[in-house]
Parts: C-alpha cells; sequence; structure tokens
C-alpha cells in the first residue's frame, strides 16, 4: 500500500486494486452467462484475491478495518451497474465468530449509500454449522442445504447478495437457498474479490 501516514488503506490504492472485472456464476465458476447452470446464481466481482489484495481483505476483516469495508462498498457500487433490487442483503457474521462486526453489511452499507438501496440483515447461520474460515478443501467446504435462514418478511422481494469475497461459493449458495426458500427473488450477487 502506499504508506499514508494514520490511513490503513487510503481510497486510490483500493482503486488500484480493483479493475478485473468477473461475471461469474457461482455453481460451477464459469463465466456468466452459464449453458449448465442457466439459472444458476451470477456474481460480480471488481477484483481478485490475492497479494496486496489479500492483505486489505485480511485488515478489513481481523484488524478492525470497518472503514476499509466501507470504502469498498462505495467503490463497488461506483464501478459495477446498479442493480434491479429492493434491498441488499449481506451475508451474515458466523455465529461462531468472535469479530465485532460484519464487513459484508459495512460493503453493503457503502454501496447503499451510493445507490440508495437499501439493507436488510434478513439472513442468519444455524446453530451447528461451522464456520467457512475453520474449513479446508473444497469438499469439507460444502454446506448443508439449510445451513442459513432467512426471515419471511423478505417474501416477493428482489434481493442482491453481498459478500468480501468468493472463493468456493458455497456460502453464497447457501444463501441464496435460504433466501429462496423465505420466497425471495434473487437478482444476483457481488463481491469485491473473487479467488481465481
Amino acid at each position: 500500500m502506499c504508506g499514508r501516514l494514520a490511513v490503513r488503506v487510503c481510497p486510490d490504492c483500493l482503486k488500484s486494486l480493483s479493475g478485473l472485472f468477473f461475471r461469474f456464476c457461482v455453481e460451477c465458476g464459469r463465466d456468466a452467462p452459464c449453458v449448465s447452470h442457466p439459472d444458476g446464481l451470477v456474481c460480480r466481482s471488481v477484483s481478485a484475491y490475492g497479494g496486496a489484495n489479500r492483505d486489505v481483505v485480511h485488515a478489513m476483516k481481523y484488524a478492525g478495518g470497518r472503514s476499509i469495508a466501507s470504502m469498498i462498498g462505495e467503490l463497488m457500487a461506483e464501478t459495477l451497474p446498479r442493480p434491479d433490487a429492493d434491498f441488499l442483503a449481506p451475508v451474515p457474521l458466523h455465529n461462531t465468530s468472535a469479530r465485532e462486526y460484519n464487513q459484508a453489511a459495512l460493503i453493503a452499507g457503502g454501496a447503499s449509500r451510493v445507490w440508495k438501496i437499501p439493507v436488510e440483515n434478513c439472513l442468519r447461520w444455524v446453530s451447528g454449522s461451522r464456520s467457512q474460515a475453520l474449513k479446508r478443501g473444497k469438499s469439507e467446504r460444502e454446506l448443508p442445504c439449510d445451513a442459513m435462514k432467512s426471515s419471511d418478511k423478505i417474501r416477493g422481494r428482489r434481493v442482491l447478495l453481498v459478500d468480501d469475497v468468493c472463493t468456493t461459493g458455497n456460502t453464497l449458495l447457501a444463501a441464496k437457498r435460504a433466501l429462496s426458500a423465505a420466497g425471495a427473488e434473487i437478482a444476483g450477487a457481488m463481491v469485491w474479490s473473487r479467488s481465481v
């Protein structure tokens, strides 16, 4: 990063890390639209996870980087097209996490300020499911069908999922299942970084 005093990550450094635009199928990781999953969850991302971007994500998540998350949300909303959505639904912080804040909710809040689309914290993890951060390998990271639940107040509404990083896609797919089961229409998903 630039080393600017008293600033963990500056807006210019964040902009320099973005610019790799991905539009991909969360089900299989291929470019979207996907012929194998025509109704699959489509996710947009503005950066690749690794190097300095990995350091930024870790600072955001594990070193009190609330302001980084908000800046990321604003930058994403300035970069990506405004979605046709009634609200933004951040992936919830896992119920075993010791973190005091949910970076996905802060990212959604930053995007909300730019797009003027409200944030709805309607998702929650079902107790008993393990945190994805503690798991290794794609197969071990698979989540049960009922890993998340959604409130019923989103029935009939169009929602865009928001998270920080997409690695295997399992968390986004669990959120999609919960929202669909509650009667929401899924407009897609957006993440800051995609593991490639």
